[in-house]
């Protein structure tokens, strides 16, 4: 009885940890709506679109030094002085708070017409580094989007294997009940009903820790969509699904042409070229235009004139030429040339990377194939033995240890089957990635 107590509490205990997990539970989630709503409100994917904003903001002519500085300026003053002023002529004049006043203006206009082609290398660099923002933002959605189907896909896979250790331990709570039965009428053995229990207790134990995998899987799921971690999260599908791939060769290519890793490198690398441009520019005199319209009036209580008034406009040519520098120019231009060899030279490395990460993958993937073909037949007899294990158990043809090791090998042949297709759909999620094909699939 009182390891019937125990018995109890373990289940007890379970439908808790159940009841616990499907509270607060949200409306079951298809793939394309849990894509859709971490899209919408992940915090991460605001930040990404905000940077790739700000890179569009700098793009303009003014922030690459083409259009000209024009600005207004005007003052007015009044001051009362106390003044006494000898002539030449001996005479002498003399004010006590006499008033002074001026009053001031003036337009004037900056631009630098000639920089020795800065500032052209300066908007292409701005476009592309706009180009790399947008670049940016697909790469994290991309990779935001892979990341929401794997973990979609594992959602499913753990709930699928967690039916299976449940199926596991009500085999379990079966030999139990046999064992106790035959301890009941004397015919039964003390050591294999502790096994039995033993067993059981190690299941509900596997059961447990499945459950808390879910959960992590769970909290990850609501941190990307932004809502309440403590959250159950219900997908709409059941099974892992398979979307298959293309050729090996159709992939490569693919990757070739759409991969954000390779596009951002060969960015980077135009914009190591045009920077280079903007070194060189640095030989080169520069050629500013200056124009103002300037306004005074001033009045004065005592002096030779009362009033005075100037305006007209002022204009006038600046042109400067760097002789020397100490080296400068041509050492900036070499580290230039430099950074432009280092980034062919990664832009290089990030293709051979994506392709040979691409084949493993793609490789692991048609073994798995063939794995997963095995997995289900080998399920199959699995399930067929324990059939008859089941039956032979009951009529005390085996002994535990044999059922146990019949029941052991039916779970790992069902889970070894999801796990081959998860690992399957995973590898396919991330192969999409890299061919630049998941916003196309998913998005």
């Amino acid at each position: 009885m009182k390891n019937m107590w125990k018995m109890k509490q373990t289940n007890l205990l379970l439908l808790l940890v159940f009841m616990c997990l499907l509270s607060s539970a949200q409306e079951p989630y298809s793939l394309r709506q849990m894509i859709d709503k971490v899209l919408s409100e992940n915090y991460q994917v605001k930040m990404v679109r905000i940077n790739e904003q700000m890179d569009a903001n700098n793009n303009t002519l003014g922030n690459a030094g083409m259009l000209p500085v024009i600005s207004l300026q005007g003052g007015q003053n009044i001051g009362f002085y106390n003044t006494t002023q000898k002539l030449s002529s001996g005479d002498v004049r003399e004010a006590s708070n006499a008033k002074n006043t001026s009053l001031s203006g003036l337009a004037s206009l900056e631009w630098m017409v000639f920089d020795g082609f800065r500032m052209f290398a300066m908007k292409d660099q701005l476009e592309l580094l706009e180009k790399i923002g947008t670049v940016n933002t697909r790469f994290y959605m991309e990779q935001t989007i892979a990341d929401v189907a794997m973990l979609y896909q594992q959602l499913i896979a753990s709930r699928q294997l967690l039916k299976n250790e449940q199926a596991g331990l009500r085999v379990s709570g079966f030999r139990l009940k046999i064992e106790e039965r035959k301890l009941t009428v004397g015919s039964g053995d003390a050591l294999q009903y502790n096994q039995a229990l033993v067993d059981f207790n190690v299941d509900s134990l596997t059961v447990l820790n499945r459950l808390s995998m879910i959960k992590s899987l769970e909290v990850q799921t609501n941190f990307m969509m932004n809502v309440e971690p403590a959250l159950s999260v219900t997908t709409a599908d059941s099974v892992i699904t398979s979307s298959g791939l293309q050729a090996l060769d159709s992939l490569i290519t693919m990757a070739e042409w759409a991969n954000s890793e390779i596009e951002q490198s060969t960015l980077r690398e135009m914009v190591a070229e045009t920077n280079v441009r903007v070194q060189q520019a640095s030989f080169y005199p520069t050629v500013d235009l200056t124009g103002q319209y300037t306004y005074t009036y001033t009045t004065s209580k005592i002096g030779y004139a009362t009033s005075n008034k100037n305006y007209g406009p002022l204009v006038g040519v600046t042109v400067r030429f760097n002789l020397f520098n100490g080296g400068n120019v041509k050492r900036s231009v070499k580290n230039a040339d430099l950074a432009v060899q280092h980034a062919g030279i990664e832009k290089v490395n990030t293709l051979a990377l994506i392709r040979s990460s691409i084949t493993d993958q793609y490789f692991q993937w048609q073994s798995l194939q063939q794995q997963l073909k095995l997995a289900r037949e080998n399920r199959a007899a699995a399930m067929k033995s324990m059939q008859v294990a089941e039956l032979q158990y009951e009529k005390g043809l085996i002994d535990g240890y044999s059922f146990r090791l019949t029941q052991v090998s039916v779970l790992r042949a069902a889970n070894q089957v999801i796990q081959t297709e998860l690992a399957i759909s995973l590898l396919e999620i991330a192969l999409q990635r890299q061919s630049g094909e998941v916003l196309k699939i998913y998005g």
